[in-house]
């Protein structure tokens, strides 16, 4: 009996932990990231090269090779010594040698080098001396800091050949020395070089033939010429472009994710619009609603509609009346003929009544013989230009360099394409108008300049097939009637009606 009621009492445990459970709604996790638009832009702009300290790309094999040519005195220095001092010894020497830098930092040459000694016994001999010497730049590594600097300090050695005319030996020698560099200009170097070659005793013809003792000391100057591309290529750095294009693939990953899922939400949106559609149809109420579902009709729920409320609030300011701002002003013009003189400017420029009409482009044209206003609607103005007393819309307008038939820009012509092929579909006529700038130029000079202008927009018009007789040529001559100068350099072209 009691072990029926510990499993009743568990079995009652079990089923309320599992009702608290149930209870517990679960959390949807967020899935929602901030992004910020800052360091994206930031990632997609284009890196700027940084590069890495002291690290140079290998020169190729057509950059800095060089040429040298020294000359100076030599010493030689053998055994026996013999009884004369070093600047007994003393003879000229010359050297010339052809070499490439590898790097800043190393390099190497061949080069010949001799002319004359004089032995222990002061006798003087000829020597030639051919060698090829590695060569080291101490100073290279200050490249990673300057970009090009003068000074250098060159350590080489090398082996080579001895050969002396006398007594025939060619004994084998070990070169080395210092160099040091100024760089007078991109190409051109100066050069001091100090420098040993080291031999058998037996090259004089004095001494053991198996062991090292003769020496030739010299001192030189000379200038080095640099052949082919010179300089040196800093190493970019990859790793920020590495960094940047693993970027771009999860952030196009991310990308093409959020399309997947604006799809998918677009297909179940299509979806339920459709099934609402069918149910509005069983319950006979499309018709009443089908607007909703007019994708141009749907856009004016998102954006208000243009109700012409500046346009209204324009015309009754003008009119001198309020605007309710609700009822639309009949299209009447915008103020009659005794308000449009009244808006006249005085001839000091100021304004009458607070308006101001600008130029005879509006549909408002005063008429200079009677001295009335004229004022026509947009359908007068239809008629006017069928009467061809009005131009066809804005005239065209070619500009021109100062004194000159020259365009401004040759791709201006690309509209006398198009007029030409209006002017032949619709049979109008052209009237081309020359122009050049008063500020400049005698009145004679720009009348025969305009007349010019014109000319050269009437050639061009006729080459595309308008008639000589629908192109009227007007010259106006120096004009002053635009801002900046320059826009007075003009030819301008008005299409009317027959």
């Amino acid at each position: 009996m009691t072990k029926k009621i510990f499993l009743i009492l568990a079995v009652a445990g079990m089923g309320c932990s599992l009702q608290m459970k149930a209870a517990v709604s679960p959390v949807t996790k967020d899935t929602v990231q901030l992004e910020s638009y800052t360091d994206i832009e930031q990632m997609l702009r284009p890196l700027e090269p940084t590069y890495h300290k002291g690290v140079f790309v290998t020169s190729p094999w057509n950059g800095n090779w060089f040429v040298s040519l020294q000359g100076g005195a030599s010493a030689f220095i053998g055994k026996p010594v013999g009884c004369a001092d070093l600047f007994d010894r003393i003879k000229p020497t010359i050297s010339a040698s052809l070499g490439k830098w590898f790097t800043p930092q190393i390099g190497a040459r061949i080069g010949y080098g001799g002319w004359q000694f004089k032995d222990c016994e002061l006798v003087t001999n000829d020597y030639h001396h051919f060698h090829a010497d590695l060569m080291w730049n101490v100073l290279g590594c200050r490249y990673g800091k300057v970009e090009n600097p003068r000074w250098g300090i060159i350590p080489y050695i090398g082996l080579g050949l001895l050969h002396n005319p006398q007594n025939g030996h060619n004994p084998f020698a070990v070169s080395y020395g210092v160099q040091g560099q100024y760089r007078i200009c991109k190409r051109l170097s100066a050069l001091l070089e100090i420098g040993n070659i080291s031999t058998f005793q037996d090259f004089d013809g004095y001494g053991k033939s198996n062991r090292f003792g003769d020496n030739i000391l010299s001192v030189s100057v000379g200038l080095s010429f640099t052949i082919g591309k010179a300089g040196w290529k800093r190493a970019v750095d990859a790793s920020p472009y590495i960094r940047q294009n693993e970027w771009l693939i999860g952030y196009a990953t991310q990308l093409s994710e959020s399309n997947r899922r604006y799809t998918g939400q677009h297909d179940r949106a299509m979806r339920t619009i459709n099934e609402l559609k069918k149910i509005l149809e069983i319950e006979g109420l499309l018709d009443k609603y089908s607007r909703m579902f007019d994708d141009r009709e749907s856009l004016g729920n998102v954006y208000p509609r243009n109700d012409y409320s500046g346009l209204n609030s324009l015309r009754a300011r003008l009119k001198n009346r309020h605007w309710d701002g609700k009822s639309p002003l009949s299209n009447d013009s915008l103020f009659s003929k005794s308000e449009f003189v009244n808006a006249i400017p005085n001839n000091d420029g100021s304004v009458v009544n607070g308006f101001y009409v600008t130029g005879a482009d509006s549909l408002l044209s005063p008429d200079m013989n009677n001295d009335s206003i004229s004022i026509y609607s947009h359908s007068d103005y239809l008629s006017f230009i069928g009467s061809g007393n009005e131009c066809i819309g804005s005239p065209v307008y070619f500009f021109f360099e100062l004194g000159t038939v020259q365009l401004t820009d040759k791709s201006q012509l690309i509209n006398l394409d198009e007029l030409a092929r209006v002017t032949k579909k619709y049979g109008l006529s052209v009237t081309v108008a020359g122009a050049a700038d008063a500020a400049t130029g005698t009145a004679d000079i720009n009348n025969k300049l305009s007349a010019s202008r014109a000319d050269y927009i009437a050639t061009e018009l006729r080459r595309r097939g308008v008639a000589v007789e629908n192109i009227t040529k007007v010259s106006q001559g120096g004009i002053s009637n635009y801002v900046p100068t320059e826009a007075n350099r003009h030819t301008k072209v008005m299409l009317y009606m027959k």
